[in-house]
């Protein structure tokens, strides 16, 4: 899953350390250290038309709570907790089938230390390991619910500033958050990140961002389930107060141990900036062998065409052949407000004897920042089949309220 703001291109890895204050001592690396985090409340309801189910509904108060000490000779370490508390008060009733388990879990509570690192900067050189925030294009930290994905990971990166050019390697291990079936809280905290007898994902990609160009190559192992090479390029160009950006992207996956992965997915994108005004398109076009189905990650997934629910490869699951996707999208800033409106239509061909798949989602939403503390938004996402004449799990809708104060 993957919020609709601003088609845009995943080509950095995000580590977690953010504050780095020289000192002298250990003493000072932890009285210099800093406190950060945000009290987040949430409300998602979901109205389904599929017979027999009901409509869902909850309300959570959660957010983080992080400390990272200062730097000493490069070294900093940070911890943060996760939490999110459903109010009951305000959410369907669990017996009767009617509480929604997105925003915390079927226990109706998710604490977790998220974040627990120790990371060494020095010059271009980074290396961070522990539990710690990702974002690359098949491991992210995917923000749409209530806390965002971590990953245990060990991730070293070097940057050649004059040339904008960054290496990077990774050894990512598993993974927590709401794609990872924070649901089942009860044994499946941290998920690993490879099919049964793995040991793990490895990663290594360059990225390239300089004069407007922006460029990037990623490779995955996924033990036992799927060896994947991702790469994407795009390009602004500054037209006076407007802008204009082109890209694409190319996923090419192929299984290991009889995982049942196996295809691509190629896309291309154009947004254009104006005014306060933001335009898009995106296209992704899907091929998988009969049978067989796309991995599209660890979290939100990198395509084009990702929105809310559906992505690029949703109808892709081993019942449906090749498709393409399309996704057009409107939005406005103006006074600290993003009022944004999206669309896409989603196709995947029948293999066999099966029937055909045809799915549209349309996102809307406003998002405003009061200030850097405060910030608040709203979605409305409304699924339709429309290839099947019963109703199926695509179609519904949900409402979803977020507010934030960070500190």
């Amino acid at each position: 899953m993957k919020r609709i703001l601003k088609i845009g291109l995943v080509t950095s890895v995000i580590l977690s350390s953010v504050y780095a204050e020289d000192v002298s001592s250990i003493q000072e690396m932890f009285t210099n250290g800093e406190v950060s985090g945000q009290i987040r409340f949430g409300y998602l309801d979901v109205d389904t038309d599929v017979a027999g189910e009901n409509d869902t509904s909850a309300s959570a108060i959660g957010g983080q709570l992080k400390f990272e000490t200062a730097s000493f000779h490069g070294i900093t370490l940070g911890a943060a907790v996760y939490t999110s508390q459903a109010i009951t008060a305000l959410s369907g009733e669990q017996s009767d089938g009617k509480f929604n388990e997105e925003l915390t879990s079927s226990e109706k509570h998710y604490t977790e230390l998220a974040e627990a690192y120790i990371n060494y900067a020095n010059d271009g050189l980074n290396i961070c390991v522990g539990r710690q925030l990702l974002d690359t294009p098949l491991a992210d930290s995917d923000d749409i619910r209530m806390t965002p994905h971590t990953f245990e990971a060990a991730v070293a990166s070097y940057t050649f500033d004059d040339i904008g050019l960054t290496l990077i390697g990774a050894s990512i291990q598993r993974w927590q958050g709401v794609d990872a079936d924070y649901k089942n809280v009860t044994n499946n905290k941290w998920v690993e990140t490879n099919r049964e007898d793995g040991s793990g994902t490895y990663m290594a990609a360059a990225v390239y961002s300089k004069n407007n160009l922006e460029a990037g190559a990623w490779y995955y192992d996924v033990d036992k389930a799927a060896k994947a090479t991702y790469v994407d390029a795009a390009y602004t160009l500054e037209l006076g107060k407007a802008e204009l950006t082109v890209a694409a992207q190319y996923l090419s996956e192929s299984e290991s141990d009889n995982s049942d992965i196996d295809g691509s997915i190629a896309g291309a994108m154009v947004e254009a900036s104006f005014f306060g005004i933001t335009a898009g398109l995106a296209y992704d076009d899907v091929s998988v062998d009969d049978g067989k189905e796309i991995f599209e990650g660890f979290g939100g997934g990198s395509s084009f065409t990702n929105m809310d629910t559906m992505t690029a490869g949703s109808l892709h699951d081993g019942t449906y052949g090749d498709g393409k996707s399309f996704v057009a999208s409107l939005g406005y800033e103006i006074a600290g407000a993003n009022i944004f409106a999206a669309y896409g239509d989603f196709k995947a061909d029948a293999i066999a004897s099966g029937t055909k798949a045809h799915v549209t989602e349309i996102d809307l939403g406003i998002e405003y920042a009061y200030n850097d503390e405060f910030d608040a938004s709203l979605y409305y996402i409304i699924g339709e089949d429309k290839e099947s004449a019963d109703k199926t799990e695509f179609d519904d809708s949900h409402i979803q309220l977020t507010l934030n104060y960070n500190f």
